[in-house]
């Protein structure tokens, strides 16, 4: 029998699962990048001001990302992450240090019980959250609901939350996971992100950290694992149109024209970019592809600054009622030798308001603000100074969103989807997209399969 073969477009997370996970199911992956690197939206590069190479932003994931954390260790790099064993955040409010962690106490009860020592709100205030946590607990979602109709903010304050409960609780982990703001984030993803993070196991919420820059992480370790169990990574490839046959999708034109043919694509690349490669484009609203177009993106920001000394001392910390957001000490994380100083990465997420400033006003704003609210940082001399803008980083779950999010199959055969925007049941997260891969891999697997089992019958019954 023929070598099978699967045309990858995109060498994203999404595209890299896929890959590893067809030499699983014995199917020959060759994955088109169009850049000169791997990893998509969640890369490393040389600052060409510092000289220095940095993570294009922050990116953690947690204990529930369960196929993320599976990829990596196919990939043989599990030894450069690092993995909590339970919820454990440090968050700064006003100068007062609090934290959410979970006490060793079975299941539930253990992420419950970080609402105890939480001192960022009051008993009142922690009575509402449980009210809260058990009415997500009961709430029964269901594609395209009601819930995916209205915001989490509202759904929220119609269950008893405050301003108290959604500032200091809610929005804390919204923020940060979601990239929006939570009160224009659906009420469908908001319950399905905590009934995934806290209402599961002790395990779900723990964050997960890497050690190494994500270009080294996933982009040097997948290349290496799929080129030695004979598939194929092409970069610097960029692609013009899909190759049809009798209305099937048979390769992929490249724009210096020649062709890469498969018995499949899978399209690992934004909706936009997906549909400009359809023959023909979508074909009106009734069209599959169409509510593909109507996907929104939100920016993030990443803020690097080095100091000549240690101001934060916890590996990361949520910051409340301050543009900080989040910040995180890389150098710690990294096992990074910093002569005696310190590189932390301020990591603004649903940045509307932070992407068009400039480099001076960021710094202007950021380096005074970690100076009110970290007192080491006002002794200590910057460095170094950048920023990284991430202008289309993820995907915006606002309500009406699920409909726009379309399934691995697609009418066109052999053409798949993949990618954290598609239906994986997860936001735009690194969990969502190598769900997106596992899933584009195992359709054509099946459907690879069932055409070849449909072949071998049909020569048999000729004979």
């Amino acid at each position: 029998m023929p070598e099978r073969t699967v045309v990858i477009i995109g060498g994203g997370l999404a595209g890299l699962a896929a890959a590893v996970r067809l030499i699983r199911l014995g199917i020959r992956p060759v994955v088109l990048e169009k850049r000169p690197f791997l990893g998509g939206r969640a890369y490393s590069f040389t600052d060409s001001e510092t000289g220095i190479e940095i993570d294009n932003g922050q990116h953690v994931f947690v204990g529930a990302c369960e196929q993320f954390q599976e990829f990596i260790a196919e990939i043989g790099a599990s030894d450069r992450v690092r993995m909590e064993d339970r919820l454990n955040i440090a968050v700064l409010r006003h100068g007062r240090l609090s934290r959410l962690r979970a006490r060793r106490l079975p299941g539930i009860l253990a992420n419950l019980s970080a609402l105890l020592g939480y001192q960022h709100v009051g008993i009142a205030g922690k009575c509402r959250i449980l009210w809260g946590l058990l009415s997500i607990r009961l709430t029964r979602l269901k594609p395209n609901s009601l819930h995916d109709q209205v915001t989490f903010e509202d759904w929220l304050r119609d269950h008893w939350q405050n301003d108290e409960t959604i500032r200091n609780f809610w929005d804390l982990i919204i923020l940060p996971s979601l990239n929006d703001s939570i009160s224009v984030v659906s009420a469908h993803t908001g319950i399905l992100l905590f009934k995934i993070a806290l209402l599961g196991s002790s395990s779900n919420p723990a964050i997960g950290v890497p050690l190494v820059g994500l270009s080294a992480l996933w982009g040097d370790n997948a290349r290496k694992y799929i080129e030695l169990h004979g598939g194929e990574i092409r970069t610097e490839t960029d692609i013009q149109s899909l190759e049809t046959d009798g209305g099937r999708v048979t390769g992929v034109r490249g724009v210096d024209g020649g062709v890469i043919s498969g018995e499949a694509v899978i399209s690992a690349i934004p909706a936009a970019a997906m549909s400009s490669l359809l023959p023909g484009g979508s074909n009106g609203p009734d069209d599959f592809f169409t509510p593909a177009e109507s996907l929104q993106s939100a920016p993030i920001v990443a803020i690097h600054i080095w100091y000549d000394r240690p101001v934060l001392f916890e590996d990361y910390i949520a910051v409340l009622d301050s543009p900080l957001q989040w910040v995180f000490n890389d150098t710690a994380l990294k096992s990074r030798d910093a002569d005696g100083g310190q590189h932390v990465v301020i990591s603004l997420s649903g940045a509307w308001d932070r992407k068009d400033r400039s480099k001076q006003q960021l710094r202007d704003i950021f380096a005074a603000e970690m100076e009110r609210e970290f007192p080491e940082a006002r002794q200590a001399t910057i460095t170094r100074f950048t920023i990284v803008k991430m202008l289309e980083a993820t995907f915006r779950v606002i309500p009406g969103s699920q409909r726009s999010r379309l399934p691995q199959r697609t009418p066109l055969p052999g053409f798949y989807l993949a990618g954290d925007w598609t239906d994986t049941g997860w936001p735009s997260t690194m969990e969502s997209a190598v769900r997106s891969g596992n899933m584009a891999a195992e359709c054509v697997a099946e459907d690879i399969d069932s055409a070849h089992a449909n072949t071998a019958s049909a020569r048999g019954y000729l004979r």
